[in-house]
């Protein structure tokens, strides 16, 4: 071309030259507009998936404590009087303890109970059938220790501890022993192994109603510590939770704890933490749940510059319960790693775009054109994943940085939309899905989201299944279960586990009785037929699952989420009681 415009005159130099240069700023600017779409459409889908994120991380921290409730209920059931002398009812409080350490052994191992007279009683699970009991009476000085096997073991001669211990000087009980309800101590570190502990306490009254006692689980926050660092967010992303004054719980880069030359322990806070991610994280939080507390709608996401100036993006979410827990998860992640597959692509357009002017402006145009088309592509997928719409289909099947970029998209959305176990849509994504439906959210909302109906599944003899061969064979039912619920169900329509051996089906653009019955039939059809995870299994050949099953309809029955849920569960639980009468009279149950 060069050689051309060597020889050519001038007249056809100025019909070329501007149209070489046309060419060429257009190209240019075809890939800045891509670029700039693509990263539009990133930063959108980001805030979008850190927010889900820290949503998910909240969800688990909160599944970690939850369990202590229930350690208490189970130790000390609400509305028990408790005894004057703890001597009176100690085998009976060792049993329940006993069961008690049993339901969450790897989290809530240790539950313990002080009266107002300053006797206490505890057990202690070192494994399955290793236990302690310990004891301390008021009347002596010392606290005694027996180890035991079993829930009823011999109990060993006594190891006494002559440290003083008095139970009402405690932390846990003076915090179970002044709230109405359960309540949390506050954090402490656990010099044996340099692990921070938190203890629910509840108060505990004696026959007259009147303040005997207070009981207590420790619950171990090691495995949140190990959750966190096994998160991978992105390749300089971070994860962290802290208690509202900025003491680190668990950190996915540096401690949460601090040593001193002294050998002292401390908690450390996230304002001193070792990661400047962390710390700057920190900083912009403080001012966002200022202006929060200020002017209120404050959105859960935030940016902040880390090293060199760099955007960092970053999202949060609450973790609360009815016992005063205030902790916040954080998410952040660098914008390079975000951006770093689109920057390269970009650059890789424009390269192409001038090697394409130099060997034929139609070959370069072209080549523009099939970048852009992906581009595009991309971006409106990205705009309606971000939007949380469903069944976004993104079907670019290319090997360079823009196909790249769409597999981490649907891994992604699939990691966050998918139950890991079944395959089939997970609860979070099933709400999300139902919340855009009532708000009419999405390009096809007047046509899916007028009318829905609503199925919630519970499986029928799947816990005998779990007790008689074990939860192996009990989720090879659950994904079993789940694949012959998706061949019933029509291309747009939802199937999702929403707990356990809890299902939900969801039929858009259509709600009345008569099509529910229809899908009743065709469920209790497809559960019929014996489970083939289980046909090699000795004593579980023919074994079957039925189902109870409860229907709401979108908008006649409810107009929110929360409301059709509960009441396609209680109808559930109707079936589900209905189908136990059935069997107790001699009928037989659909």
């Amino acid at each position: 071309m060069i050689q051309l415009l060597r020889s050519s005159s001038s007249l056809a130099k100025v019909l070329i030259l501007p149209f070489v240069v046309l060419i060429l700023a257009l190209s240019l600017l075809v890939g800045l507009l891509s670029y700039l779409a693509g990263r539009h459409a990133v930063v959108a889908v980001a805030e979008q998936m850190l927010g889900q994120t820290a949503e998910r991380v909240a969800l688990t921290v909160e599944r970690h404590v939850a369990g202590a409730a229930t350690v208490l209920e189970s130790a000390f059931p609400r509305g028990m009087p408790a005894a004057v002398d703890v001597n009176t009812g100690l085998d009976a409080l060792r049993s329940r303890f006993w069961i008690a350490t049993s339901l969450h052994p790897e989290l809530n191992n240790y539950v313990y109970y002080g009266n107002r007279s300053g006797d206490f009683v505890g057990l202690f699970r070192y494994s399955a059938e290793d236990a302690e009991l310990r004891v301390k009476r008021a009347a002596v000085d010392f606290r005694s220790a027996y180890r035991f096997d079993g829930i009823d073991g011999q109990l060993s001669m006594p190891k006494n501890d002559s440290t003083d211990f008095d139970p009402r000087t405690r932390p846990w009980y003076a915090a179970g022993q002044n709230s109405d309800r359960d309540t949390w101590s506050q954090i402490y570190i656990n010099y044996w192994d340099k692990d921070l502990v938190a203890t629910r306490a509840r108060r505990v009254l004696a026959a007259n109603g009147q303040f005997e006692g207070v009981v207590a689980t420790d619950v171990s926050l090691k495995a949140l510590n190990d959750f966190v660092r096994d998160l991978h967010v992105s390749q300089h992303g971070v994860a962290f939770i802290m208690e509202a004054d900025g003491n680190l719980i668990a950190s996915s880069e540096g401690e949460n704890i601090y040593s001193s030359r002294q050998g002292q322990v401390g908690r450390l806070d996230a304002g001193h933490s070792q990661s400047l991610i962390i710390r700057n994280a920190y900083a912009t939080l403080q001012k966002h749940l200022a202006e929060a507390e200020n002017i209120g709608g404050v959105d859960s996401t935030f940016t902040f510059e880390g090293k060199d100036g760099e955007t960092i993006y970053a999202a949060y979410a609450w973790v609360r319960d009815n016992a005063g827990l205030s902790w916040i998860a954080v998410i952040a992640v660098p914008r390079g790693d975000f951006l770093e597959t689109l920057d390269t692509n970009a650059r890789w357009t424009v390269v192409i775009a001038v090697l394409a002017i130099v060997i034929a402006l139609a070959f370069g145009l072209g080549i523009v054109r099939w970048v852009v088309r992906d581009v595009r592509r991309l971006s409106l997928a990205a705009a309606r994943i971000g939007k949380g719409q469903m069944n976004v289909a993104l079907k670019i099947e290319r090997r360079d940085e823009i196909g790249q970029l769409a597999r981490s998209f649907m891994e992604m959305q699939s990691e966050l939309s998918t139950d890991k176990l079944t395959g089939v849509t997970s609860r979070g994504a099933l709400l999300r899905y139902l919340d855009a439906a009532v708000h009419k959210r999405g390009r096809r909302a007047a046509e899916l989201f007028e009318k829905f109906t609503v199925m919630f599944i519970d499986l029928n003899r799947f816990k005998a299944i779990n007790d008689k061969l074990g939860h192996e064979y009990g989720d090879l039912t659950l994904i079993e279960v789940g694949q012959r619920l998706r061949t019933i169900m029509r291309e747009d329509d939802v199937v999702a586990r929403f707990g356990g051996d809890e299902f939900v089906l969801v039929f858009w653009g259509i709600a009345d009785a008569a099509f529910a019955d229809k899908v009743r039939k065709k469920i209790e059809e497809a559960l019929a037929p014996p489970l083939l995870c289980l046909q090699d299994v000795e004593g579980a050949a023919g074994m079957t699952v039925g189902a109870s099953i409860g229907v709401s309809f979108y908008p006649q029955d409810g107009q929110d989420v929360e409301t059709l849920i509960k009441l396609a569960d209680h109808g559930m639980y109707e079936d589900k009681a209905a189908g136990r009468k059935d069997e107790r009279d001699g009928g037989v149950r659909r």
